[in-house]
């Protein structure tokens, strides 16, 4: 049986949760090879929020494997009821094409997303003009090859609780799903 007891831990600055396996006992035996009783890491997930280069921490990126989605709060990108883009917003839309190119990705789903509020009718437009709104910027902003499909969920499939406004707001985004050199 292996001494190597698994444990997460959180890296402040990344937000890199890493699951590492540690020995229980003392790591380096005297005169042993450290390269061999060096800890072993595989990346589980990676959630990055990128404020530093959009301002915000309204955008998050999260990795698994090879699969990349990046979230974006439609609070920053459109006003309250609209698919109307801020002026702030393309910005944050051509940070997100430049991790497409980056990633060497040739297909994106682009996936709009409401709360509760109002009828779900009205919400599932909503989420397709968003996501529509978002797709024809990227479409500027990437090379042509690249395929580009947009779909609005409405309030189908939400990432927090819509009982109240911190959870409600969370779903109110517009997702980019794509994978690195697919």
């Amino acid at each position: 049986m292996s001494n190597l007891v698994p444990r997460q831990r959180t890296l402040v600055g990344l937000g890199l949760v890493l699951t590492t396996s540690v020995a229980a006992g003392p790591v380096h035996a005297a005169g042993a090879d450290p390269a061999a009783t060096a800890p072993s890491y595989r990346v589980i997930s990676v959630v990055h929020k990128i404020s530093a280069v959009t301002g915000s921490s309204e955008v998050r990126r999260e990795e698994t494997g090879d699969r990349v989605e990046v979230a974006l709060s439609a609070g920053v990108l459109f006003g309250k009821d609209s698919a109307r883009l801020s002026a702030s917003a393309e910005r944050r839309i051509i940070e997100a094409a430049r991790s497409i190119r980056e990633a060497g990705s040739s297909a994106v789903a682009v996936a709009g997303h409401t709360d509760n509020l109002g009828s779900a009718a009205h919400g599932l437009t909503l989420s397709k003009q968003r996501a529509d709104a978002v797709t024809r910027v990227l479409q500027r902003h990437l090379p042509e090859e690249v395929r580009l499909t947009a779909r609005g969920y409405g309030e189908a499939r939400p990432v927090a609780d819509n009982d109240h406004e911190a959870g409600r707001k969370q779903n109110r985004r517009v997702t980019l799903t794509f994978h690195h050199g697919r």
